[in-house]
């Protein structure tokens, strides 16, 4: 799939949950290849996820993003 924004190769993955305050995305093969308990922020990153915070709007801004609400396609600004 090409990125709606830069228009480079999207790569498939998937979403894991962490009892830190974000969720990550990751390859496929990372959920494949892990057995997966307590993801910690470094050892998610040190394994090419890309963190996904999830703050609550009380001490630092939420998370943006944009979704489609006819598809359910959803874009999220990670930075």
């Amino acid at each position: 799939m090409l990125c709606p924004k830069c228009g480079k190769e999207m790569q498939g993955g998937e979403l894991g949950p962490s009892s830190k305050g974000f969720v990550y995305w990751a390859r496929d093969e990372f959920f494949r290849n892990k057995v997966l308990g307590f993801m910690t922020k470094r050892r998610a990153i040190k394994n090419g996820a890309i963190i996904i915070p999830v703050r609550n709007g009380m001490f630092d801004h939420r998370t943006k993003a944009w979704a489609c609400e006819e598809c359910k396609y959803v874009l999220i600004d990670c930075n």
